[in-house]
């Protein structure tokens, strides 16, 4: 399943605007557009979106990823939720001539479930404490599921059911958190990370002592080209996630010695850039920080 299918291979300049192509499941819609507005402070060029239209998998989710080429521009966007008529993703380019390359593949079909209503093994109410505003945001949730995840908080609604006898539990949490976090455990018959929610499933995940959640989100933040490398170690090192620093330093870095160095200049820059009100930006991280990474005053590599 995990295997890149090409959708399109055609000149920018050609004279077609849409293209119709079979992909798995159904069709690729491919539609490119010229802008040139004169008023725009924004160059010209292409701009290119990518339509899916299920034909076998109406109803029926699934993560997609698209890439685009054209000359020297590359573009992935990865993990994409797509149920029935779907944007798979867009590509703006600055060259007006070139072969533009599409491709797409499917990462995982999914199987949704509607946590809004009560079944054979989803008995278990979960709302939160906005529940009185925001009418209507109850889940329905299988707690032997959802126990196979792990972590404080799902441990604690099974104790809840089983020992005082309890089917409903209020959680103190934003709309958007406990809605990520369904989204993520329960919505879907697998644990899924998708592009718009792994923010917060961290700090989720990090609270609650939720380890495969959190593996799950190394996982796609080790794939994901939304982040560049710095920022994934700065990830890595804020949540401990010891598996997407090892990854992302075998993939990017290549000796300890130019580890220490390009994470040192990588504080140094993001501590210098907030220390508008100090002279020194060493004031800004904390002395067990500078004490490991051996960053001094009188000791810095620049290497």
């Amino acid at each position: 399943m995990d295997i890149w299918v090409p959708l399109l291979s055609d000149r920018l300049e050609s004279p077609n605007f849409e293209f119709i192509t079979e992909f798995i499941g159904g069709k690729c819609v491919i539609q490119k557009d010229y802008l040139d507005d004169v008023n725009s402070t924004k160059q010209a060029g292409w701009i290119i979106h990518v339509y899916f239209r299920p034909e076998q998998f109406e109803d029926r989710p699934f993560i997609a990823d698209v890439a685009f080429r054209c000359g020297t521009q590359r573009r992935e966007v990865m993990s994409v939720l797509i149920k029935n008529d779907s944007l798979l993703g867009f590509m703006r380019i600055k060259e007006k001539t070139g072969r533009l390359i599409v491709a797409a593949r499917i990462r995982k079909l999914l199987c949704e479930l509607d946590l809004s209503k009560p079944s054979g093994s989803r008995q278990f109410i979960v709302q939160n404490f906005e529940n009185q505003v925001k009418e209507g945001l109850i889940f329905y949730v299988n707690l032997s599921k959802l126990n196979q995840y792990g972590g404080d908080l799902f441990k604690k609604w099974q104790t809840i059911e089983d020992v005082q006898n309890i089917s409903t539990t209020t959680e103190l949490m934003e709309n958007k958190m406990i809605e990520a976090l369904m989204e993520a455990t329960a919505k879907y018959d697998d644990l899924i990370v998708l592009r718009h929610s792994f923010h917060m499933l961290i700090q989720i995940a990090q609270k609650f002592r939720m380890h495969k959640l959190m593996r799950a989100v190394e996982e796609f933040l080790s794939e994901t080209k939304l982040m560049s490398w710095d920022e994934k170690i700065l990830l890595a090192l804020q949540y401990r996630m010891s598996l997407l620093y090892v990854q992302v330093q075998r993939k990017y870095l290549l000796t300890q010695w130019n580890i220490l160095c390009r994470i040192q200049r990588l504080y140094i820059t993001n501590y210098a850039n907030q220390s508008q009100n100090s002279s020194n930006p060493y004031d800004l991280i904390h002395k067990n920080l500078v004490q490991m990474l051996m960053m001094t005053d009188e000791n810095i590599c620049i290497g």
